[in-house]
């Protein structure tokens, strides 16, 4: 196992009616006015782009240039990004003000990537007057001086992470700026952020934000999937109204692409923009040149957007050829990589095509899920380009920035980044970089985490409720399709399928269908008849008819808990391994090879506590009163406690704020802590037997009689069910608070008449006792309940009443 599956939300007997209030809630969606942003997307919803710091300034002096007539150049990025942001002003100062500004857009190879020197005096060389940069030139500091040193300004506009002091331009537009955390505009593309500045321009103009998305949001839309951008908040409202208007898209060479790869340009999703437009416009910056894909931007030749269109399909196929060769050489190194002492894959080699080595990357990071860094070295120089993509849990700029005195020069944000750096500073930079992932990461942040939304049963599902999960879309990043945990799904037959025999296709017994891509090595896990799935479920349309289907993302066993299924709330992270079929294997695998660095282990049995303590030494075992005071990783829950009260002083004592809590326990030991509980607590029926004992010792006198006569008496009666030391014990001190034995003195002061006058009650140790095995009944209804958020919120409430007395 080296994955868990995280639940966001599990309800018990969800019905269909309520599925969207839960996925809204699901998604922090809790007041009704985020609820109808979300839902609506309506472009009124659009932020002031003046909200951007330095947008006043930006608008002042684009204004002041139009108005001197000065010569003004649009600096772009070659990914589609950059393209589309070009793209954008080129084609908005055009229709706009009936001007065609210059651009200029980098030659990987040539100019790397953002602001060069060389570059800046080719500009000059045009007689340029402003220059407006569009997603990059945010840390050029060398190169905005030279700009101002030429006598031309610059505008930045950018969406990657700032450096801490400003870069020193006539004026920058960067959302990092923007002091709020989480505000709407906090996540937008480098096109999202050119959108901004046209629209503040449009604000002292005859302002129609309708006409504006009509002829420009298909782009804007392009290049803020292409970047991969969440889409949350200000990306969703473009693409979503980008997505629709992409159907009549005004832009000739979007359109002419469009129809050259056959899509239905009625229903076009952000995976087919993702997947299958976006590509050919990004290959042509990564292994030709970015402005044959911008040509084909701003063309208004329908001959010539053919041509293009041709040309970059071409050129995108010739980029997969170069992405198959890469990867299987980079699987082949990846052999001789030891992962117990680095957690990263780093590789290099002067084979590798600069433009096409982040593609890789994103492919073996979801692969190994470890941090990918390829760096594609040239035979005749010194430095190399490298790309870097992340896995969720690293800031993979954060790290490049902590390594950064091997780096020539690095940037990027947090989930990708690239960087140029001399070949003799490789193996510095990879222990350093090795090294900050050592201090910075848990071994669990390098295991894959499945990410489900929620639970449903598989007869809930019907066509209309698929269609009402629309409502959600577009889909991507930070707003991925609803994923379901769909547990104990029977199997009618199923079978591998695919050239390569690598996709499952599965018939349930409910007569609904799955299917299961690049799943095929879990053929033999089909065998158990009975498997949990999380899988989206969608409407599969075929040969004209509809049929519902699972699209089937991971699989397991039903009721074997591997992987195991994490309930995450508050403080409390509880992974569930209940009811494993070998908990001391699973023990094994835990405390030895995963990822737990210290855990404190609860063992309700001595024997086997002293021998699971001799087996595993690095970690510690207990099973009463907490001995070791050291910080503790995990908390394993090896033997089931004996009621709620019990399980949350074990946490209390052996966690801190961040509670990671494993279940290992199982339903089998429900009887041995029950009688457990019986040989230490005595009922009523004892209580009885117990007093009669005492009256027949010495019925005549009433005499103060010895503890040891007592107990002498005790072993010899044949009336008890249970004997033991224990339970003598306990009804000797109830004896006691019913002032009936003298615990100082050991002395008995029971009189013969008073044994039908008492009331056990009265005894505050007999109540205790008596709830003991209450207690127990309604706990393991808890903890074996299969939503453990239930348990998470008793748990929290107890500490809460804990709280307030």
């Amino acid at each position: 196992m080296n994955k868990f599956w995280q639940i966001k939300k599990y309800e018990n007997n969800i019905k269909s009616e309520n599925l969207i209030d839960y996925l809204l809630e699901e998604r922090a969606f809790t007041k009704q006015e985020d609820k109808e942003i979300f839902l609506s997307s309506d472009l009124k919803y659009l932020s002031d782009p003046f909200l951007l710091p330095g947008m006043d300034k930006a608008v002042e002096l684009i204004n002041k240039s139009l108005n001197n007539k000065e010569k003004i150049l649009i600096y772009g990025d070659y990914d589609v990004d950059g393209i589309t942001s070009t793209a954008l002003l080129y084609k908005y100062f055009k229709s706009r003000f009936n001007i065609e500004v210059d651009y200029f857009i980098p030659d990987r190879i040539e100019n790397g990537y953002g602001l060069s020197k060389k570059a800046v005096h080719q500009i000059k060389a045009r007689d340029i007057d402003l220059i407006i940069t569009v997603d990059c030139g945010i840390t050029a500091f060398k190169e905005v001086e030279l700009i101002k040193e030429l006598g031309m300004k610059v505008i930045i506009t950018d969406h990657h992470t700032p450096a801490e002091t400003p870069v020193g331009a006539d004026a920058v537009i960067n959302h990092h700026l923007i002091k709020e955390k989480n505000h709407f505009l906090s996540e937008i593309a480098g096109v999202g952020t050119a959108f901004k500045l046209l629209q503040a321009l449009e604000k002292d103009r005859s302002f129609e934000l309708e006409a504006l998305a009509k002829d420009f949001l298909p782009i804007v839309a392009l290049g803020t999937i292409a970047d991969i951008a969440p889409l949350k908040a200000e990306n969703r409202i473009i693409v979503k109204h980008g997505l629709k208007m992409m159907q009549k898209a005004k832009n000739l060479g979007l359109k002419t692409l469009i129809d050259k790869l056959n899509i239905d340009s009625k229903r076009i999703t952000s995976g087919q923009v993702g997947y299958i437009i976006a590509p050919p416009i990004n290959a042509a910056g990564r292994i030709y040149h970015a402005d044959k894909a911008l040509e084909l931007l701003i063309t208004d030749d329908h001959k010539k957007a053919a041509k293009i269109a041709d040309s970059l399909i071409k050129i995108n196929r010739e980029r997969q050829q170069e992405e198959e060769l890469i990867y299987q050489q980079a699987l082949e190194k990846i052999k001789s990589i030891k992962f117990e002492e680095q957690k990263a894959i780093i590789l290099a080699d002067q084979r590798w095509h600069s433009g096409i080595i982040g593609i890789v990357a994103s492919k073996l990071v979801e692969e190994y899920n470890l941090p990918v860094i390829l760096i594609a070295l040239t035979e005749n120089k010194e430095q190399a380009k490298a790309s870097a993509r992340s896995i969720e849990k690293l800031n993979i700029y954060q790290a490049l920035k902590a390594a950064e005195e091997y780096l020539l020069n690095f940037g990027g944000h947090k989930a990708a980044a690239g960087f140029s750096i001399r070949k003799d500073k490789i193996a510095d930079f990879k222990e350093a970089f090795n090294n900050y992932l050592k201090q910075n990461l848990a071994e669990e942040d390098f295991f894959e985490l499945k990410k489900i939304d929620l639970n449903l049963d598989i007869k809930e599902l019907n066509k209309d409720l698929i269609n009402k999960l629309e409502v959600f879309s577009p889909f991507g990043v930070a707003n991925p399709r609803p994923k379901f945990l769909f547990q104990n799904l029977k199997l009618k037959n199923y079978y591998k399928m695919g050239k390569k025999n690598n996709h499952l296709k599965i018939k349930l017994n409910s007569n609904l269908s799955a299917v299961a891509f690049n799943m095929g090595d879990y053929f033999s896990e089909l065998a158990a008849k009975k498997i949990d799935v999380i899988a989206q479920a969608e409407i599969n349309h075929w040969q004209g008819r509809e049929n519902i289907q699972l699209k089937i993302s991971d699989l397991r066993k039903a009721g074997e808990n591997i992987p195991p299924l994490v309930f995450t709330k508050k403080d409390y992270k509880i992974y569930d391994f209940r009811n494993n079929k070998n908990k001391e294997q699973k023990l094994n695998y835990l405390l030895k090879d995963s990822f737990i660095d210290k855990a404190a282990v609860y063992v309700n049995k001595k024997e086997l506590k002293k021998k699971l303590q001799l087996q595993y030494k690095a970690h510690y075992f207990f099973s009463e009163e907490r001995k070791n005071k050291e910080c503790f990783s995990h908390l394993i829950f090896y033997s089931l406690p004996f009621c709620l009260e019990h399980l949350n002083e074990i946490i209390t004592n052996f966690t801190d704020k961040k509670k990671k809590i494993i279940l290992l326990f199982s339903e089998k030991e429900i009887p041995f802590n029950f009688n457990l509980i019986k040989h230490k607590c005595p009922s009523r029926e004892m209580m009885e037997e117990f007093m009669l004992l005492l009256s027949n010792i010495n019925p005549q006198q009433g005499a103060d009689i010895n503890l040891n006569l007592i107990k002498k008496e005790y072993e010899l009666a044949n009336s008890f069910n249970l004997k033991n030391s224990t339970l003598f014990n306990q009804m000797l001190k109830i004896a006691a608070e019913l002032d009936l034995f003298d615990l100082k003195s050991q002395v008995l002061k029971f009189k013969p008449e008073q044994k039908n006058q008492l009331d056990f009650k009265a005894s505050l140790r007999y109540n205790k006792l008596s709830r003991q095995i209450e207690k127990f009944s309604h706990f393991k209804d808890i903890v074996f309940a299969e939503n453990l958020f239930a348990l998470i919120e008793n748990l929290n409430n107890f500490k809460e009443e804990e709280n307030e007395s």
